[in-house]
């Protein structure tokens, strides 16, 4: 018999799904379980609704390969699904480590004493009114504009100071005023009211 000979009529033909038997009922459970999970990823499942799309679309377009289901298209829809929504999840968790990496950074970099000698500002006594403030720890970080304390006049200058302790950082929230001297070209916190 060649290769070109149609096979007998009523046999399967190789890579199409075969029908159940007339009278057997198909298993579409897991088809349906897996664009539901797939669905339902997006929604409030989740990284466990994705495994489970995935997981249950695979049993599911296999259940069809084989003819034991009818609903391979909704059991692959599934099976993507729940690969679109891992990457999401992996592309967000890629995201979020990012963003709590460059917090801490800039966290750190706000109450590094080493910009107390950063201010530009000449030996002497000085009074701010601080729109920012960080705490960290036993650390605390004002930034805001700057006025000579004795003579109240302003320096035209925005300044972060950084002060340690108890003492430099005392209370909580934001003070109504830091005051602080330069001395050396270093800033060190006197007082917070």
């Amino acid at each position: 018999m060649s290769d070109l000979t149609p096979p007998p009529p009523g046999s399967p033909v190789p890579g199409m799904p075969v029908a159940p038997p007339a009278g057997a009922v198909p298993q579409n459970g897991m088809g349906t379980a897996a664009i539901v999970m797939g669905i339902l990823q997006f929604f409030c499942l989740g990284t466990i609704g994705s495994i489970l799309a995935i997981v249950f679309g695979k049993i599911g377009m296999n259940k069809a390969a084989r003819g034991e289901a009818t609903n391979g298209g909704v059991a692959k829809a599934g099976f993507w699904l729940g690969i679109i929504g891992l990457i999401l999840t992996v592309i967000g968790v890629v995201i979020a480590i990012v963003l709590v990496v460059f917090g801490v950074k800039v966290a750190s970099d706000a109450i590094d004493p080493a910009r107390n000698s950063q201010t530009g500002l000449v030996d002497g006594t000085y009074v701010m009114e601080p729109n920012t403030s960080l705490r960290i720890n036993d650390r605390c970080s004002f930034g805001g504009p700057v006025a000579n304390a004795g003579t109240g006049e302003s320096t035209g200058s925005s300044v972060t100071v950084v002060g340690e302790g108890s003492i430099q950082c005392a209370g909580s929230g934001t003070p109504d005023q830091v005051l602080f001297t330069v001395t050396g070209g270093v800033a060190s916190i006197n007082a917070l009211q």
